[in-house]
């Protein structure tokens, strides 16, 4: 399907409608949360999204997520095109059925892309600023089989981490979770901008997890809807992957004392017991709405007017 991308968008249409069952399922970022069908899928996202990037190229570091890069010459899903060259993180899960995608759940960087092409609409970043890297190992693109056993080691430690660790926390310490027992302590954390870089556990769990913990106490990784693991690679993803109580304040955002469900991917390698890199992209925009906040307008109305159509 990637393959059939870089042709015209006639051709490439052609060669999406080939890939698709007619009935998929499309669950993605805000504004385009929900699409059903191959025609929907094509004229609300693949279309516009190759109108707006003309010369799209995708640049994959694991075989399941990647950073897009393309000139952004028209506008795309409200946000006005800048004429330069940008490039955005993103992370795709395709279900495959009968030879044919019947699901795809996408998450893009929208908040890095509108900062590249206007303006930015987040706080400065609780972790590291800069260039998100492929794996240390450059080994991310898993064309060939993996060994069994190893893929079975990853996922059962990527479920202990989730389910052991993260959900035991006491909302008082971080350290009721336990993460030394899952994560080097050279750990790399790399997340959505707002959030960024983190080097080692320490500075994961205070500046990546603290400020999330500290807002929504009670949060639980729930509805990971999809957890694969391949050699020493793992991913997952879920509408919503966490959900919790927004109690205190998070990125300027108010408290409003309500649950609030975050749509999230995780990537992570492992090395020998432990887990030593995570890449993780949130739909932070739709993370705003539900703490009432509209963190870019545009994306709004065109929402908006999405719906009215």
């Amino acid at each position: 399907m990637w393959q059939s991308l870089q042709p015209s968008p006639r051709q490439a249409a052609a060669a999406l409608r080939g890939a698709f069952t007619a009935d998929i399922e499309y669950f993605g970022f805000f504004p385009l949360k929900r699409l059903s069908g191959a025609a929907q899928l094509l004229d609300v996202l693949w279309l516009p999204l190759l109108r707006a990037f003309p010369d799209l190229m995708r640049r994959p570091y694991i075989l399941l997520a990647g950073e897009f890069i393309g000139t952004f010459v028209h506008d795309w899903l409200g946000i006005r095109a800048s004429g330069r060259s940008v490039k955005f993180r993103y992370g795709e899960f395709c279900r495959i059925r009968a030879g044919k995608i019947d699901e795809i759940r996408l998450l893009v960087d929208l908040p890095d892309l509108i900062r590249q092409a206007d303006r930015a609409i987040l706080p400065p970043n609780f972790g590291s600023d800069g260039w998100t890297p492929g794996p240390l190992a450059g080994d991310g693109l898993l064309l060939d089989a993996s060994d069994a056993a190893a893929s079975e080691e990853t996922l059962r430690l990527i479920e202990e981490m989730i389910f052991g660790g993260l959900n035991r926390y006491d909302q008082k310490n971080q350290d009721s979770q336990g993460l030394e027992r899952f994560w080097s302590a050279e750990m790399l954390w790399h997340g959505p901008l707002g959030i960024g870089t983190t080097c080692g556990l320490d500075e994961f769990k205070r500046s990546a997890q603290g400020p999330i913990v500290a807002a929504f106490p009670d949060r639980k990784g729930i509805g990971h809807q999809a957890r694969i693991a391949d050699g020493i690679y793992a991913a997952s993803t879920g509408w919503p992957s966490l959900v919790g109580t927004h109690q205190n304040d998070f990125m300027g955002w108010a408290a409003t004392q309500q649950k609030v469900g975050w749509d999230i991917m995780d990537f992570w390698r492992r090395k020998g017991a432990l887990l030593r890199e995570n890449w993780v992209l949130i739909d932070l925009i739709d993370a705003a709405r539900q703490s009432g906040v509209c963190l870019y307008p545009p994306l709004n109305d065109y929402f908006e007017r999405s719906v009215s159509n």
